[in-house]
């Protein structure tokens, strides 16, 4: 998107397929497709399993819309299978770092990627991830994805601005939202995610710091039990 302005999306793919259907490659491509953004987070992205016919997702999506693309997994599957996150982007990546996110409850392993994406127009640092659903195990112990939000945001907030994250942090506006504030961080509104067929919940959120959310929205998809977020940005005036 030129003009000074930045168009980004998150899509947790849930692998390509429905809540209640099968992985569907043409039309995953096509719901990336149409988000037409410059900087792209994808979340349960698969890459040689079984159930996704051994496609390399990240790699596919990349691909067809013609990006640079980084994938980051964060758990193996058989001997070759992997499963995790990807950021596709319009621009060049420079300055990358895969992130393991504590696990306070040792539940299923989260991780991040970070990176710098060069756009003619604009230079951000993005960070994309896929927090933990699950409540804690153990007596009194936090719930994971807050913890792991302030963690990220920490990393984060040591690159330089403008700062993009995006992902499915499995938690409502309201829980997201405080964070996001007291970091110095705004984030796209209300907009639910899921599930899918009829969304209840936001579960995945764009947060930015010396960025401007210009606007935002939904997008259905039939290839998940997520709805895209796409939000349009504008650098920050300063003062």
């Amino acid at each position: 998107m030129g003009g000074g302005r930045l168009r980004v999306a998150t899509f947790n793919i849930r692998h390509g397929a429905p809540a209640h259907g099968r992985v569907n490659h043409r039309a995953l491509v096509e719901t990336c497709a149409a988000l037409d953004a410059d900087v792209v987070g994808l979340q349960e992205v698969d890459e040689r399993r079984l159930r996704s016919s051994f496609r390399n997702q990240a790699a596919l999506v990349a691909r067809h819309l013609g990006c640079s693309f980084v994938y980051g997994a964060v758990l193996r599957s058989g001997i070759v299978g992997r499963y995790g996150n990807a950021l596709l982007t319009r621009g060049a990546i420079r300055d990358l770092d895969l992130v393991q996110l504590p696990r306070p409850s040792a539940r299923q392993p989260r991780g991040a990627i970070l990176a710098r994406i060069e756009l003619p127009f604009l230079d951000v640092s993005v960070a994309v991830t896929h927090l933990q659903h699950h409540p804690a195990r153990l007596g009194n112990a936090p719930r994971e994805a807050p913890v792991q939000l302030w963690a990220l945001l920490d990393v984060l907030k040591r690159r330089p601005l403008p700062r993009l994250l995006i992902g499915d942090l499995n938690l409502g506006l309201s829980r997201a939202r405080p964070i996001f504030a007291a970091a110095g961080f705004d984030s796209t509104p209300d907009l639910p995610t899921f599930p899918g067929d009829r969304p209840r919940v936001t579960l995945d959120h764009i947060a930015v710091q010396g960025l401007r959310i210009v606007e935002s929205a939904v997008v259905r998809s039939d290839t998940s039990d997520h709805r895209a977020v796409v939000a349009t940005l504008a650098v920050a005036s300063v003062g």
